[in-house]
């Protein structure tokens, strides 16, 4: 077996790390920058690559796009694409991070961090921004803002980050990828920042409750696909999952991908989150449920004594059409081998 190298496949542009001294309930800043970007060696593209990969399988990002009500940071992204000059770049971000943490009473300061890379698998761009608190003082060297050994990387000491597709924003921007409704998404390590930090990105999740739900429904075909499902598990679990999430939008609670996880493979509770949650479906923490949507995960089964029904209700307003003043379920485009059944 091949062992591939955390960021092998990440052709790393730049990465540069700031400084932020804040505590909180004080409102003045202190802005260390850094006297330049990092040299680029073993070290950073692993750190870069675990960062990478641990994105989607340790923490559960909300995806979204810039809401547009502070444009600064998206404004200071598009000057950079234009002229690539990622150090003059991150200067600027940072200036106006320290702004947004200046207007709040309770923030404190970090490492913040930037990094420009391209995933070769993909060959999209990324921009990954994230903040770090470094309160063991091993990650980040603060004499002169460099990496430490990072051997032993705790994730959890990232506060919040932000991926932007970059590759996509501009497709979407330009009207040449209709598809895709977000293009840049976010995790909260530590939700009493991610706030301000969001608000610094102007990054808001804009994906409809329709939207959400179809990116769900994607993602079960694909998980079910991939395992190797039978018919009998795909039933059970679809069931279960359109039950969990008709339950949560009666009570209103919010739909959590970590439950329906956990009702997707109960041995291995994070597994369906993991493959949910990576940017191919992109569903994010909490899912906006559709009512009417959620209804055609479920499959429709019913038997007396006369006869066994049973049908995928995606087949509803398709192959299959009820109509309930004249009381009928009329089916159509029917499979040959039934036809043939039912001429013989």
């Amino acid at each position: 077996m091949e062992f591939k190298r955390h960021g092998s496949n990440l052709d790393v542009r730049g990465m540069v790390i700031h400084q932020l001294l804040k505590t909180a309930g004080d409102r003045k800043v202190g802005f260390k920058k850094a006297p330049t970007v990092l040299n680029l060696n073993d070290k950073e593209k692993v750190f870069i690559g675990k960062l990478n990969e641990s994105y989607h399988k340790k923490s559960n990002p909300t995806y979204g796009i810039f809401a547009g009500a502070e444009p600064t940071f998206r404004n200071g992204l598009e000057k950079y694409l234009a002229d690539e000059n990622f150090y003059d770049f991150s200067v600027s971000a940072a200036q106006q991070y320290k702004k947004v943490l200046e207007n709040t009473v309770n923030a404190t300061g970090s490492f913040l961090i930037f990094t420009d890379f391209i995933n070769t698998d993909t060959r999209n761009r990324y921009m990954l921004v994230l903040t770090i608190n470094n309160k063991d003082g091993y990650m980040v060297r603060e004499a002169d803002l460099t990496l430490e050994d990072i051997k032993n990387l705790d994730l959890s000491k990232v506060d919040v980050a932000c991926m932007i597709n970059l590759t996509r924003w501009k497709l979407v921007e330009s009207g040449s990828d209709t598809e895709s409704r977000t293009y840049l998404s976010f995790v909260k390590g530590n939700k009493n920042v991610s706030y301000y930090f969001q608000s610094f990105i102007d990054c808001d999740n804009k994906t409809t409750s329709t939207e959400s739900t179809n990116r769900l429904i994607t993602a079960i075909d694909a998980f079910a696909k991939e395992k190797g499902m039978d018919r009998t598990q795909t039933i059970k679990v679809k069931n279960q999952v359109s039950d969990y999430c008709t339950d949560c939008l009666k009570e209103n609670k919010e739909i959590e991908l970590s439950s329906i996880s956990a009702l997707m493979n109960p041995e291995n509770t994070d597994e369906f989150r993991e493959f949910a949650s990576a940017e191919t479906y992109g569903v994010s923490e909490t899912i906006k449920g559709d009512k009417a949507r959620l209804r055609r995960i479920k499959y429709i089964m019913y038997s007396d004594d006369n006869y066994r029904l049973e049908f995928d209700s995606e087949l509803l307003d398709k192959d299959v059409f009820f109509n309930k003043q004249k009381n009928e379920l009329t089916f159509k485009r029917l499979p040959q081998a039934l036809i043939d059944k039912l001429s013989s």
